[in-house]
């Protein structure tokens, strides 16, 4: 059946943000901190994980979340 992201909160957090949701995937795969800056005005960063990107389980929710935040 498959699930449908709720997307209203980040669309609101998205222009407030440095990287404007923008991951690097190489530097996400390699266990790099993020350094996409796409708006030096941003306040904080933002990313989507789990089923806010599309259906997926808790698990890759999990490791999404682990490589985001690894480097912090």
């Amino acid at each position: 059946m498959g699930t449908d992201p709720v997307r209203e909160l980040y669309d609101e957090l998205l222009g407030s943000s440095t990287n404007l949701g923008a991951v690097d995937l190489t530097h996400l795969l390699a266990g790099e901190p993020q350094g996409v800056v796409r708006n030096p005005e941003g306040a904080f960063r933002l990313f989507r994980i789990g089923d806010a990107v599309t259906s997926r389980n808790v698990h890759a929710a999990m490791l999404d979340a682990a490589r985001l935040c690894r480097t912090i």
